[in-house]
């Protein structure tokens, strides 16, 4: 069966910089995978391992996201799926997870789906659990440990700030990985000398999809980002409130019903 990896191509960079007229990342000319992206690639590549299952790297992007694709089979995976149409640019987190999931939906004999807990530059979370929902697959949302892998279910462990949840899921299902999980493994050179980009890495665009055009892309994203500022650190200002928890919360909501304008909470 296959295990799918959504994976997301991010700026090879610390410099992030914003274009002043789209309010959208500037990518930048060098890229890699989302460093979160990594630690469910390799729960992945553990989980094929036990079950004897194919992993299947799948993202979204412009046709050089298939470095990203190269990056995953190097560290493991068999096959990249890459979802490549200008029709899909500008996409927000509702979009890209139903263009995935629609991409995702084309592979056969699907055991499990394991997403990056979030992305590095955007850094929302969401695609995972939201994948999970246009599949309507149970899911696991950061989970650190694989506990016990049989055939027919999964024992996973979750890490919620300090608090361990154990939860048994049963197969189709859709996991989300911490980056408490463990180290992801180096590329191996091997696997990209013999890398075919041909048969390894499948370009599908919109006309290869059963997708409805007001879901994807700039047009079917109901968010926007409208301005993008950059904190002025120098107008930063710390005030230390007295009281115990219960006081210091309503102090905060008072600041920030000041700050808003608003009138009650």
């Amino acid at each position: 069966m296959n295990i799918i990896v959504p994976i997301k191509q991010v700026p090879d960079t610390t410099e992030v910089a914003i274009d002043p007229k789209t309010n959208n990342l500037k990518r930048a000319k060098e890229s890699k995978i989302n460093k979160y992206d990594r630690f469910a690639l390799e729960s992945a590549l553990q989980l094929a391992k036990k079950l004897d299952d194919e992993v299947i790297a799948i993202t979204m992007g412009p046709q050089n996201a298939d470095q990203v694709l190269a990056e995953a089979i190097g560290m493991g995976a068999s096959k990249g799926i890459l979802l490549s149409d200008r029709a899909f640019a500008g996409a927000d987190t509702l979009a890209t997870a139903y263009t995935l999931s629609i991409g995702i939906s084309k592979v056969p004999d699907i055991r499990l789906i394991v997403v990056g807990q979030q992305a590095e530059d955007a850094d929302t979370g969401q695609v995972g659990p939201l994948i999970a929902k246009q599949l309507q697959l149970p899911q696991a949302t950061y989970v650190s440990k694989l506990k016990q892998i049989t055939q027919s279910n999964l024992e996973v462990q979750r890490l919620l700030g300090n608090i361990e949840i154990d939860e048994i899921l049963s197969y189709p299902a859709l996991l989300t990985i911490s980056d408490n999980f463990d180290t992801p493994r180096y590329m191996m050179p091997s696997k990209l000398m013999d890398l075919n980009t041909d048969q390894q890495i499948i370009i599908w665009q919109m006309k290869d999809l059963d997708l409805d055009s007001q879901r994807i892309g700039l047009s079917g994203s109901p968010s926007v980002v409208r301005k993008i500022l950059v904190p002025d650190s120098s107008q930063r200002r710390t005030q230390e409130l007295p009281g115990n928890i219960s006081e210091q919360t309503d102090a905060i909501k008072l600041i920030i019903q000041e700050k808003m304008g608003l009138q009650s909470w």
